[in-house]
């Protein structure tokens, strides 16, 4: 296609620094290599003289073969490449050129080193530091990259925070009489006008006073200056509105602001300097260690490139010299350190010859430090003449349309900028070459009719004929393709959404015309099921997953550990109920649970269950097969090891004198059909597994320990061992994407599922390390609304033809009402003939609305896999045992916490613990003992009032004694001398009461509830014996925050149902049926250091449950109770048909296991 005039002119100048914004669809690609092409064929240039820059490897290769294409072998003597690339060619020159030792930039550590080395540092810091308490080392080091990428020196970062710590002191002396005058509510015009007089000018002109023109370092101004601009926006915002309110100005002053007890306004977040002092300290060091071991990580490959062209003058324009052209493709992607290391070249040159090509519009990688603004700085530093691509060759009119109404909301663009308008201003009047309105340049093409058009409504409507670029205002009518459905909840969205699809395709339309686009993963997986409903339709899906997850690499793993753990003479029988579950031993669930019962009777080992088990003469075989691997595993190369355990090799074994050979059936299993895709990735995986053994390890012999090692490595640190996964049924198929994943494709017909404000337009979490206020732009940019937008903008311009839009009024039956996405201006409107939702922005205007529930033959639904499942539908030899087992159980607090806490698989883990008896993990058995001794030191308190010092030497003591690792012993003496003085100052008061009793034993009683045996203990009741009233207390050795409560944290909704079942036991019991519980409560030992500034001491919480909470539970404790005893003795969870047995939920929330409460008690009132 011959270039338009706008992309010639781009191409054709070379006179010095130019930036091209090209929309979507507007030709970017072409215009680049067009433009190498220009420049070979009419200037006297060498190729090797020509730097192009791309965002990612991929599309290095894309211009490399495209260029190929145009000017043959000699695209191979260009440099094309990502910026970590040009990066790491640098110091590979640098290396040759200096005549002083440099280190050496060869591979960059991998995430787990980091996450291990941070690990380290932060254990090493002092117990009063804020950042100790990060449980997730991650999270540190996700911070430390952020300032890296953002060029912010640690020296930098304390001088910010030294500034605001001064700062904030000076502005709450100053800024608290003038709050003191905000109104709680208000509304109207004479009232705001008050507010404005009496609130926000005082306001502005006390920062106006106080605020600095000048940053504090680089692009990072102070606070006061950070609160002027924006409370003169929201001044401005409510002048501008028909009914200014005081509502704005009240929500901005309690995100920032909280009153103390005299009433005085004090910053919230006063802890967030201190924060970043501390990280700046761990930043440090981290630098330090990578330098001490000359490791480097993968931001500091561009930052030591950067410092060598900073510090060497002539080997900056030694480089300088070897570019005569340059061109960064996606610049709205790039980061400050890279913008800084392409500024250090150009610069060299009066006037460089570099192009940048980017839409600010679609800048939608900001949470890996990019920033939108990267354009206007190159405008403004390299003073660029400016070219506007237009023409748009994807879309129609009215999809372009519809997108330009989400692009014109966005707050900070390139054309909306101050400094743009004035530099771009001819006689005070912007210019037309800064609109970014898009033509559609082949609208009467796209909408030649086409047998599939059939399958969508006939929407007539009014629009403008953007084909003329002469002319935008030649209206005419024509059939719309702009469709916005809503359904009652998301299984009747994606039922249509796969029905419309395959009606689509049934109707001519080719599958990979269609794009499905999502914002996240978690929205996809649902719909995948609806898809397979149909044969018809091919699907093709890509993600990012962690093999260690890959249900068969975890069978070989975990295969890995258990025979670990015999090598080393331990005894992993807890291990076993798994391991025999898994699909590739054929093992049936009759024998697996007959053999569990016999571990819980006889505790034997795990070898000798194994041997002992007759009814099945493969357990003979496999405890010889583990044993002689056990033996093997310290001399056998890894290698080895894993062919023998995949079943790649046979292994000679030893059974009752006879020897015999036995292969391992895991690949024979999963390896039926050679040429499938399952075998295919199968392979892949194992050779990612090996690949990820060989590069994280020096060793030249590796051994099994020596993965284990490497498995605990990636697991304790949190990390993947990472792999695309690409599901394609064929070169035809749909195509599932996130709109992150779509960039740069299009589709004919495109359909954006969940556009509601939870799908699109989600709450922010807040950050995992808050930093203060002026550094929010550090920041993950996708959570903001302009990130969310430009999300949304570059979604729908995949359209080509047409554009479908659906969402779900309820995720499900127990989720509250979505709220419409906001960034369509979409609005409930009451009418006489109905309520319904209207969406300005569509050609109609409103939404088509279905409210039909779906039947449960149309509902489809992913099973969660899990070797638990192997459990149900016991046999029926099988299950006259398992009732015999339950008949005469004794319910306790701890079975119904068990049995309703989904997050720990609920009813099956509640099976398998407490029915089966099957031995358990005790690999976090330190948890345990830490519970127990503070319960202990408790018990002591207040039975033989031992003093404070007294009781922590008994903790001491008691832990001294335990049967541990020294390291695990180290751990509990640390964390009893941190956690225990606090919790003992905090409730000695209550341990120490009149009447104190501790530990309250019921299970002598034998208690009966209605019918159900019921036991338990109480950890701690207080009596009032003349008014015959107790307190009721349970110790929990772990801390909540001040935000949670019983309703929005799911730990706590369950300890509610423990609490009243202490308090019931209280009634039941002889010794106090007489008294009232009067109070019923909680009490945490850990301290929480994330709620205060002083973070040496924390706070310690403890929580009530009253009556009004008791109140309003969705189910009643009296009705949780039978509903969990008639599941248990009746075996009804185990039936894979019962809604009780939960294994369809992928990932339980505090919802699900309240919805979960309200079926158990349907299921036992309509049994």
């Amino acid at each position: 296609m011959p270039l338009n005039a706008k992309q010639q002119a781009a191409v054709e100048y070379l006179e010095g620094p130019l930036l091209v914004l090209a929309g979507p669809g507007t030709g970017k690609t072409q215009l680049l290599s067009k433009k190498v092409e220009y420049i070979l064929k009419n200037t006297d240039t060498d190729p090797s003289m020509i730097l192009c820059i791309t965002f990612t490897d991929a599309g290095a290769k894309n211009m490399k073969d495209r260029l190929r294409s145009m000017i043959g072998q000699t695209a191979d003597q260009i440099d094309i490449m990502t910026f970590h690339s040009f990066g790491q060619k640098i110091l590979s020159l640098y290396s040759h050129y200096s005549d002083k030792p440099q280190r050496v930039f060869s591979n960059p550590i991998e995430e787990v080193v980091q996450t291990k080395i941070i690990s380290e540092l932060q254990s090493n810091l002092p117990t009063s530091y804020i950042i100790k308490n990060v449980r997730d080392p991650k999270e540190l080091l996700k911070a430390i990259s952020k300032f890296k990428v953002t060029k912010l020196s640690p020296e930098e970062m304390k001088q910010i925070a030294a500034k605001n710590e001064s700062e904030i002191k000076t502005l709450e002396l100053v800024l608290s009489p003038i709050l003191q005058n905000l109104p709680a509510r208000a509304a109207g015009k004479d009232i705001f006008n008050i507010l404005t007089e009496t609130v926000y000018i005082p306001l502005l002109q006390r920062l106006g006073e106080l605020k600095s023109d000048s940053p504090i370092v680089q692009n990072v101004y102070s606070i006061t200056t950070i609160l002027y601009e924006k409370i003169y926006a929201l001044l401005e915002a409510e002048q501008n509105s028909e009914k200014p309110s005081v509502s704005p100005l009240n929500t901005f002053i309690k995100k920032y602001f909280s009153k103390d007890q005299a009433g005085n306004y004090k910053f919230s977040d006063t802890a967030s300097n201190k924060r970043l002092s501390e990280i700046a300290e761990l930043y440090e060091s981290y630098q330090k260690y990578l330098t001490e071991h000359d490791l480097y990580d993968f931001n500091d490959m561009i930052e030591a490139s950067i410092n060598f062209l900073e510090q060497d003058v002539d080997f900056r324009r030694k480089i300088a010299q070897n570019y005569l052209y340059i061109m960064v493709d996606e610049y709205q992607d790039t980061n400050p350190s890279q913008t800084r290391l392409l500024e250090l070249i150009a610069d060299e040159q009066e006037s460089p010859a570099v192009m940048a090509v980017g839409d600010d519009d679609q800048s939608i990688y900001e949470f890996q430090g990019a920033r939108a603004s990267s354009l206007i700085h190159f405008k403004n530093h390299f003073d660029a003449k400016v070219i506007v691509l237009t023409d748009n060759y994807r879309s129609t009119t009215e999809i372009l349309q519809f997108s330009r109404k989400i692009a014109d909301q966005l707050e900070e663009s390139f054309i909306k900028n101050e400094t743009m308008q004035r530099s771009l201003n001819v006689e005070n009047t912007i210019t037309t070459e800064l609109k970014k309105e898009l033509i559609a340049i082949r609208n009467n093409e796209i909408l030649k009719a086409s047998p599939e058009d059939s399958t969508f409504e006939q929407n007539i409507y009014s629009a403008e004929d953007a084909t003329d670029s002469k002319s935008l205002s030649n209206n005419f009518t024509q059939k719309s393709f702009i469709e916005r459905h809503q359904f009652i909840n998301q299984d009747a969205e994606y039922y249509w959404v796969a029905k419309r699809v395959h009606q689509l395709i049934q109707a001519g339309a080719k599958p990979s015309d269609i794009g499905i686009l999502f914002p996240k993963h978690a929205l996809a997986t649902p719909l995948i099921p609806y898809l397979r409903k149909y044969p018809e339709i091919n699907i093709s899906y890509e993600r990012t997953e962690n093999i260690l997850e890959n249900q068969q690499i975890y069978e070989l793993t975990t295969l890995c550990r258990f025979i670990a753990m015999l090598a080393d003479g331990e005894n992993p029988a807890f291990m076993l109920p798994e391991i025999l579950s898994f699909n590739f031993w054929d093992i049936s669930s009759d024998d697996m649970i007959m053999s569990i019962q016999s571990i819980e009777r006889n505790k034997r080992t795990a070898l000798e269950i194994l041997q002992s088990y007759h009814d099945n003469p493969l357990y003979a075989n496999l405890a010889a097969f583990f044993s002689e691997l056990a033996k093997k595993s310290f001399s056998l190369p890894l290698e080895f090891f894993l062919d023998i355990l995949t079943g790649v090799t046979p292994i000679e074994l030893k059974i009752n004198n006879q020897n015999i050979s036995f292969t391992s059936p895991f690949l024979s299993f999963y390896t039926k059909d050679l040429y499938s895709k399952a075998t295919f990735d199968l392979y892949n995986r194992l050779n990612l597994l090996r690949n990820a053994i060989l590069s994280r390890t020096e060793k030249s012999k590796l051994r099994l320990h020596d993965l284990i090692q490497l498995l605990n490595d990636f697991t304790e640190t949190n990390t993947p061992i990472t792999e695309q996964t690409f599901y394609k049924d064929s070169d035809d198929s749909v195509s599932l994407m996130t709109a992150h994943k779509s960039k740069g494709l299009e589709f004919k017909h495109v359909f954006l599922i969940s556009a509601n404000q939870s799908g699109w337009d989600s709450a922010n979490r807040p950050p995992s390390i808050p930093l203060p206020l002026n550094l929010d732009f550090i920041g993950e940019s996708r959570n903001t609304p302009d990130g969310k937008k430009r999300l949304l903008f570059v979604a729908i311009t995949r359209a080509a033809k047409t554009l479908t839009i659906t969402s779900s009024k309820y995720a499900d039956e127990a989720s509250k009402e979505s709220k419409p996405l906001s960034f369509l201006d979409e609005k409930v409107i009451q009418n006489e003939a109905g309520d319904y939702l209207s969406s300005p922005f569509i050609p109609n205007g409103r939404v088509s609305e279905h409210n039909d529930q779906l039947t449960d033959a149309e509902k489809a639904s992913a099973v969660r896999r899990t070797w638990l499942i192997k459990l149900l539908n016991p046999s029926e030899k099988l299950k006259p045992i398992l009732l015999e087992k339950v008949r005469d159980f004794r319910l306790s607090a701890s079975h119904i916490s068990s049995f309703i806490r989904l997050t720990y698989s609920g009813p099956l883990a509640f099976y398998q613990q407490s029915i089966l008896h099957a031995p358990q993990d005790t690999s976090d058995s330190i948890s345990l003992v830490y519970g127990n001794l503070i319960h202990h030191v408790f018990e002591e308190i207040t039975n033989n009032n031992i003093t404070k010092e007294e009781a922590i030497d008994f903790y001491l003591n008691e832990t001294k004694d335990q049967d541990l690792l020294e390291e695990d012993i180290e751990t509990l003496i640390e964390r009893g001398k941190d956690e225990l003085p606090l919790a003992i100052d905090a409730f000695e008061h209550i341990l120490r009461a009149p009447g104190a009793k501790a530990e309250v034993d019921f299970s002598k009683e034998k208690l009966n509830f209605e019918g159900i045996p019921v036991t338990g203990k109480i950890d701690h009741i207080n009596i009032d014996e003349e008014h015959k009233i107790i307190d009721l207390y349970d110790f929990k050795t772990s801390t909540i925050s001040d935000k949670d409560t019983w309703q929005n944290k799911e730990s706590l909704f369950i300890y509610q149902f423990q609490l009243l079942f202490y308090r019931m036991l209280l009634k039941l019991s002889k010794t106090y049926h007489d008294y009232t519980v009067r109070s019923m409560n909680l009490l945490f030992t850990a301290p929480n250091r994330r709620e205060t500034i002083d973070s040496e001491t924390g706070k310690i919480h403890s929580i009530e449950l009253t009556e009004d909470i008791v109140a309003n539970m969705p189910v009643t404790f009296e009705e949780l109770i039978h509903a969990v005893y008639y599941q248990i003795t009746s075996l009804d969870f185990l039936d894979s048909d019962s809604p009780t047995n939960a294994i369809n939920l992928e990932e339980p929330k505090l919802s699900d296991i309240k919805e979960f409460c309200k079926t158990l008690v349907d299921r036992y009132q309509n049994k």
